[in-house]
């Protein structure tokens, strides 16, 4: 299965949350059961590698997050990347370009 490519604006400074919802359809009426998986996922960009804190929320669902404090004093662009780790395998589910707006105003 190939990854999900969705682009990013980020604004420089800000928290950053982005949930994912897992269904085996596409009406969203068959969840797929997650618990059993890990999940791990960070922003490159320029020369910083910025962590991504993963959290289950529900069977399917996640929420990955990276806190303001990390997102200061950024370049303008970079790549990002969410994967998924289930059976000793690892899955690469979404990724894509991140656009930083730069923050002006202190």
């Amino acid at each position: 299965m190939a990854a999900a490519i969705v682009d990013l604006d980020i604004n420089e400074g800000d928290t950053f949350v982005m949930t994912l919802e897992f269904f085996e359809d596409a009406d969203n009426t068959l969840p797929i059961d997650i618990t059993l998986s890990t999940f791990k996922g960070s922003f490159k960009i320029g020369p910083k590698l910025i962590p991504m804190t993963i959290s289950k929320l529900d069977i399917n669902v996640i929420e990955a997050m990276v806190d303001y404090s990390l997102m200061g004093d950024l370049q303008s662009k970079g790549k990002y990347d969410i994967d998924q780790l289930t059976d000793g395998e690892n899955f690469r589910l979404i990724q894509g370009n991140v656009r930083v707006s730069q923050e002006v105003t202190v």
